[in-house]
């Protein structure tokens, strides 16, 4: 009904669709397929700014596909992945310019809030972080006893509950990190790698350590209290555009999808996350000064901290637009120029990152060196990924080699796709923000060569957590999507306590 009538509006005024509908129904039915055919066209029409941006964007993706299937592709079967990966990125590039257009030029919608009741809007119901936390502290010993089980079922025994629980979570990059909490960057040795990790979770190991005298249990407090501090975060930003049911899925689908166990682990995504999700509510709530410093140590814990920047932008475009439309910009000028410079800090954590690598090597780039020599890692395209990746999973089945099929390839792939498929299907639904800030996320995460981790990076990417939550509106949906999410999990964390190759 509503896209009838929309397409009367255009035609009539408000007032002779009315009194149309009310006539006529049936000539309003039958002419359905017709008046929206007319509505598209008369749109591509008048949309002139909106059709050339769609026409560069998809001359964009068609060339670099072109030049990529014409100079390294390898299989069919590469390149179909190639082809797919490719055309949903595009289309949820498509989506996000349409929501930004929409959004940038539509009233702001009024808060959930103004819907809730007196009892409703009281702070303990508005803000149930009591509740919040017992649900993440229950989380966290689930996945710590959970480990455990999985390990011990495994046929595998270290000699004790704490060798035990050491074995489970000691994997991966979590030895680097806690050697760069007790040693600091050396120069010699395999540890000299260790450069191309970032420092600001180390740090929160080493400043732990002074209380607990352990960096295990250090990096574990650390990590536990950076994913709780997560779920209020989370909830607070999906409280601001979501009812109250929705910001509680979103916590529930943030951590209890299959990567989720990596924010338990001594590894540095809690705190990235943390920083991110910290960064993204204050900048919301209008606070760019403390909002971009909360960036900036996001940028000094992972490299993708510095693509903030593509979410803060965005929001301070909006802010300054519609000031412009409302005819209070120049109120409002300094302060618009202060948020502007506001975002030059996010970059800072990233500056004083690679000032290490020079103070410690004498190389402020030593650690990309080091990325592309040891790890065979660089920047890439991130359709070409899902090629290898494809390519590399069939040839892991072929061989029979099913640690390597299950443990790394197929997860890498199916939360790259699956993350593309979930934003394309909820891009209506998300802040132009977090649109862009998902797309560019997703571009250099995954768009890195030999990547093994796409899990793991797109679990820290919060727009997705956001996305599940609003398509899982109905109780048909929110149990199926967690169920498949619980069971993803125990699958996934069984096959990292028991030595399969997942990172």
């Amino acid at each position: 009904m509503r896209l009838r009538y929309t397409c009367i509006h255009l035609q009539r005024s408000p007032r002779e669709a009315n009194i149309h509908e009310l006539r006529s129904p049936r000539a309003v039915v039958r002419p359905r397929i017709a008046c929206y055919n007319g509505f598209v066209m008369n749109w591509w029409k008048e949309n002139k700014l909106q059709r050339r941006l769609y026409v560069c964007i998809a001359l964009l993706f068609a060339a670099a596909f072109a030049y990529y299937a014409i100079a390294r592709a390898d299989t069919l079967a590469g390149l179909f992945a190639a082809a797919l990966s490719c055309l949903l990125f595009a289309l949820c590039t498509l989506r996000t310019l349409d929501v930004a257009l929409s959004s940038f030029t539509a009233e702001p919608l009024p808060s959930p809030d103004a819907r809730l009741g007196r009892r409703s809007s009281r702070r303990d119901k508005r803000h149930p972080w009591a509740r919040i936390i017992l649900f993440m502290l229950i989380t966290r010993l689930f996945l710590f006893a959970l480990a455990y089980a999985l390990r011990a079922t495994g046929g595998v025994y270290e000699g004790g509950i704490w060798d035990t629980l050491q074995a489970c979570w000691l994997k991966s990059d979590s030895p680097s990190y806690l050697g760069i909490a007790e040693n600091w960057y050396v120069t010699e040795g395999d540890p000299r790698f260790h450069i191309v990790f970032f420092p600001f979770y180390p740090i929160c190991i080493a400043v732990c350590n002074c209380i607990t005298g352990n960096s295990f249990v250090s990096a574990m407090l650390v990590s536990s209290l950076c994913a709780i501090a997560s779920a209020i975060f989370i909830y607070e930003i999906a409280a601001l555009d979501y009812p109250r049911e929705t910001a509680l899925r979103a916590i529930k689908f943030l951590f209890l999808t299959p990567a989720a166990f990596f924010f338990a682990a001594p590894m540095t995504e809690s705190l990235f996350l943390l920083c991110s999700l910290a960064c993204v509510y204050l900048v919301r709530k209008g606070h760019f000064l403390w909002g971009c410093l909360l960036g900036a140590l996001a940028s000094f814990t992972r490299s993708l901290g510095v693509i903030l920047l593509a979410f803060v932008f965005v929001e301070w475009l909006y802010a300054f637009l519609r000031a412009k439309r409302i005819e209070t910009f120049g109120e409002t000028r300094k302060a618009f120029i202060w948020k502007g410079l506001c975002m030059l800090l996010i970059p800072l954590g990233l500056a004083g990152y690679i000032f290490i690598n020079y103070a410690v090597t004498g190389d402020p780039f030593k650690f990309m060196q080091y990325q592309k020599e040891h790890w065979s890692q660089g920047f890439g395209l991130f359709f070409e990924t899902a090629a290898y990746q494809t390519e590399y999973a069939l040839s892991a089945a072929a061989e029979g080699n099913l640690r390597q099929l299950f443990g790394l390839w197929l997860p890498n792939l199916i939360y790259s796709f699956g993350a593309l498929g979930l934003i394309a299907a909820a891009a209506k639904r998300l802040r132009p923000s977090y649109l862009v800030y998902f797309l560019a996320y997703f571009a250099v995460a995954i768009g890195a060569t030999w990547l093994l981790s796409a899990p793991r990076y797109l679990a820290a990417c919060f727009p997705l957590a956001l996305a599940l939550a609003a398509c899982a509106d109905t109780r048909r949906k929110d149990a199926i999507a967690t169920a498949v999410s619980l069971a993803g999990l125990v699958a996934y964390l069984s096959m990292y306590v028991n030595g399969y190759p997942v990172y």
